[in-house]
């Protein structure tokens, strides 16, 4: 599997955002640290995590293997933070057809595009609920 460069970065702008991520074997992940000595079978800097274990020996921690790498979601991983998101089906067919994502072959970009606005939603959302408690 492949990630642009606009993917990658993307991805990273979903970390900054506060994208929740537990590190588990089967997910992609970029080396932003530089903390994985190995040549990337993928990439550069770009690996799948087949045994969580060499990854902490590496980093020490979780909380470590998260400020170090960032997870990269596959379009099937896009597709199921949309739906905890309560994105529908429908909302998700029209943003890949208005971005003719298919024909450019960006459906992933566009699918990061959607998380990023839901998580500034909620991140607004939770900036209302704070001044909303502060004020009573």
């Amino acid at each position: 599997m492949r990630f642009s460069q606009p993917e990658i970065d993307a991805a990273r702008r979903l970390r900054e955002l506060g994208l929740n991520w537990s590190p588990a074997p089967g997910q992609f992940v970029f080396d932003e640290a530089g903390v994985i000595e190995q040549p990337s079978p993928f990439q550069e800097r770009v690996y799948f995590i087949l045994d969580l274990k060499h990854f902490l020996r590496r980093t020490g921690s979780v909380d470590r293997l998260k400020r170090a790498l960032f997870w990269l979601p596959t379009w099937h991983d896009a597709r199921e933070l949309l739906r905890s998101q309560g994105v529908l089906d429908g909302e998700v067919a029209d943003a890949l057809t208005d971005a003719r994502s298919i024909e450019s072959r960006s459906e992933l970009s566009t699918l990061y595009r959607l998380l990023e606005t839901g998580l500034k939603r909620d991140s607004s959302v939770g900036d209302i609920s704070r001044l909303e408690k502060v004020s009573t």
